[in-house]
C-alpha cells in the first residue's frame, strides 16, 4: 500500500475526491455569482442554519450505513420540538426537565422504530412511515395547530447563545459529528453498523446480534432528532406543527451526496458533513441571489437523483 494512503487526510481525500471538487466549484459559482456569499457573517450564518441538518444527518447515516432509512426524523424533530414548547409554556415545566423529555420523546421513537424493523420484521420504510404520520398527528393535536410561543429565556438561550462569537448551535453540530465520527471509527459498534450494511446473514454468522444491534441505531437517531427538535423550538422561541417538516429530505440528500451507499456498508462521516456544505451553500446562494426557494427543492432532488446515479454505476463497475 502506499504510504500516502496511510495518511487519514489524504485517504478521506482520496475516497471524497469527486463532492470536494463539486463543493469547490459550487463555493465559485456562488461566490461569483453574488459577493456577499464568502463574508465572515454569511458563513457563519452558513454553517448555523445547517447545523440541525448536520446532527440529523449523522443518525440518516446511521440508518443508511445499515441499507435502511428513517423518514420519520422530520416529524420526531417537530413533535419533540413541539412538546418541549408546551412543557415550559402551558405546563411551566423548567428548563432542565424539559431537556431531559424532548430527548426522551426522540429516544422513545427511536426505541419504537427499532423494535418494529429489528424484532418485528417491518421494513424500515413502512415503520418510519408508520411513525412519521402518528409523530406529525400528535404534534397537530398538541399545538392545537396554533403556534405555541415560548417566552422562557433560559430556553430560547439554549438555541441563541454564542460561545466566543460563535453559535451555541454550530457547536452543537460539531460535538455530534465528532461523536458519530468516534462510534462508526474507534468502536465495535461502529464496526457492526459497518457489517450489518455490508451483509446482515454474515454479520449474524460472525456472532454479531443483529437485532440489537439493528436497533440502537434507531435510538442514536431519535436521540438526536429530539436534540434537533428542542434546539429548532428554542432558536425560534416558539413550535408550530409544521415543525421539522422536510427535514428528512436535506438529511438524506447530505447522506447520499457525501458518497453513502443506499445499499449500505459504505459511507463516511466525512463524506456526509460534505454533502451538508453542499446543500447548505445552495441553500444559502439562492437565497442570496434572491431566487425562488422552490427551485431549492428542484436542485435538491436533482442532486440526489445524480448521486444515487453515480453510486449504481460506480457498484457496476466494481463487479465487472
Amino acid at each position: 500500500m502506499d504510504a500516502k494512503n496511510k495518511i487519514p487526510g489524504v485517504s478521506f481525500v482520496k475516497r471524497n475526491i469527486g463532492t470536494i471538487i463539486g463543493l469547490i466549484l459550487l463555493v465559485i459559482i456562488v461566490s461569483i455569482s453574488t459577493p456577499r456569499f464568502l463574508t465572515s457573517s454569511n458563513i457563519l450564518n452558513l454553517l448555523k442554519s445547517n447545523s440541525v441538518n448536520a446532527i440529523i444527518s449523522c443518525g440518516m447515516l446511521l440508518a443508511i450505513l445499515m441499507g435502511e432509512i428513517d423518514i420519520s426524523v422530520g416529524s420526531t424533530v417537530g413533535l419533540s420540538g413541539i412538546i418541549g414548547a408546551y412543557m415550559i409554556t402551558n405546563v411551566g415545566l423548567p428548563v432542565v426537565p424539559t431537556v431531559f423529555i424532548c430527548l426522551g420523546v426522540g429516544a422513545l421513537v427511536g426505541i419504537v422504530n427499532g423494535v418494529a424493523i429489528s424484532y418485528l420484521k417491518v421494513p424500515a420504510f413502512v415503520a418510519t412511515l408508520a411513525t412519521q404520520s402518528i409523530g406529525r398527528g400528535l404534534t397537530e393535536i398538541i399545538s392545537g395547530g396554533v403556534t405555541i410561543r415560548v417566552r422562557n429565556t433560559g430556553y430560547t438561550a439554549l438555541g441563541n447563545q454564542n460561545v466566543a462569537g460563535i453559535s451555541v448551535i454550530i457547536i452543537y453540530a460539531a460535538v455530534v459529528l465528532i461523536f458519530t465520527w468516534f462510534l462508526l471509527n474507534r468502536t465495535r459498534f461502529g464496526y457492526y453498523i459497518y457489517a450489518l450494511g455490508g451483509n446482515k446473514l454474515a454479520a449474524q454468522y460472525s456472532g454479531v446480534n443483529v437485532k440489537k444491534y439493528n436497533m440502537l441505531p434507531y435510538v442514536l437517531i431519535g436521540l438526536f432528532c429530539g436534540l434537533s427538535g428542542l434546539i429548532w423550538s428554542a432558536r425560534l422561541g416558539s413550535a408550530a406543527a409544521t415543525l421539522g417538516s422536510g427535514f428528512e429530505m436535506d438529511a438524506i440528500a447530505a447522506v447520499v451526496i457525501g458518497g453513502t451507499s443506499m445499499s449500505g456498508g459504505v459511507g463516511t462521516v466525512g463524506g456526509t458533513f460534505i454533502g451538508i456544505l453542499i446543500i447548505g451553500v445552495i441553500t444559502n446562494g439562492l437565497n442570496l441571489m434572491g431566487i425562488n426557494s422552490f427551485w431549492q427543492e428542484v436542485f435538491k432532488g436533482i442532486i440526489i437523483l445524480a448521486a444515487v446515479i453515480i453510486d449504481v454505476v460506480r457498484k457496476s463497475k466494481s463487479k465487472d
